[in-house]
């Protein structure tokens, strides 16, 4: 994710929310994006635990509760669901960083939250400037019953729609990385895994379907905004959050 997508989503929050005041009814079900967890902030994916906790203490204190994203599924198609009259938020995380392991982890369970983490597969576990979760920490987390697993690709971080266009990749190549993380992650795991996050936020109807072919049926984006009951399971929108610019005063006006 580049630095200017950021800032975009940022400075453009506040007139975004402005036009779509009140053209929706109900609380609506904002799905926050963090990224990795980390003591120093040196850009806008890290977020500090400090801050992380500051966040996490703002939707405790305001009366949020986390869904599954069973639960948040159901929702977004529409059916009768416990959201409709609770404030919820779903709490993500990108990329399958290992500061979501040291730090996410106990500070969720300290305040009886849920996360859904979406793993670039194919990284976990090997060594990098910057570390990932081991399959082990994977597996701890799922059988907390704290943390969901998606896939964030097994090796394709990069922008799909413009590769697939450019002959880059092809779409039986994408298709086969997409069911090699999903099938990696539901043998750690031993549960389903039906979250798929596109990397840089990045897709177009021929990735969507490409994605429903490969087993996901829950599909997120980066576009902003909340999502409303019956918008759909394919296109989630979410609000993304880091330490350079989300104050607790920013993370209220962004919900």
């Amino acid at each position: 994710m580049r630095r200017r997508d950021f800032l975009g989503q940022t400075l453009g929050a506040a007139a975004l929310l402005s036009l779509g005041a009140g053209s929706r009814q109900g609380r609506g079900l904002p799905v926050i994006c963090y990224h990795q967890i980390a003591p120093q902030a040196t850009s806008e994916m890290i977020t500090t635990p400090e801050r992380f906790c500051q966040q996490l203490d703002y939707f405790k204190r305001e009366g949020y509760e986390t869904p599954t994203l069973e639960q948040a599924a159901a929702y977004l198609r529409g059916k009768a669901s416990k959201l409709n009259s609770k404030k919820m938020v779903l709490l993500t995380f990108d990329d399958g960083y290992d500061g979501v392991y040291k730090v996410a982890l106990p500070e969720l369970k300290k305040r009886g939250f849920l996360g859904v983490v979406f793993l670039v597969v194919g990284q976990m576990g090997k060594p990098g400037s910057v570390p990932h979760l081991t399959p082990e920490q994977i597996i701890e987390m799922s059988a907390s019953g704290i943390f969901e697993f998606g896939s964030h690709t097994w090796d394709m971080h990069i922008k799909i729609p413009e590769d697939l266009q450019a002959k880059r990749i092809s779409s039986y190549g994408l298709w086969r990385d997409l069911v090699k993380s999903r099938k990696t992650i539901e043998e750690w795991t031993k549960k389903p895994a039906p979250g798929f996050a596109w990397p840089y936020g990045h897709y177009d109807e021929t990735t969507i379907k490409i994605a429903k072919k490969a087993g996901f049926r829950v599909i997120f984006g980066t576009d902003y905004g909340k999502n409303w009951p019956g918008s759909g399971v394919d296109r989630i929108c979410r609000v993304r959050l880091s330490s350079v610019y989300d104050t607790v005063d920013v993370l209220r006006r962004k919900l």
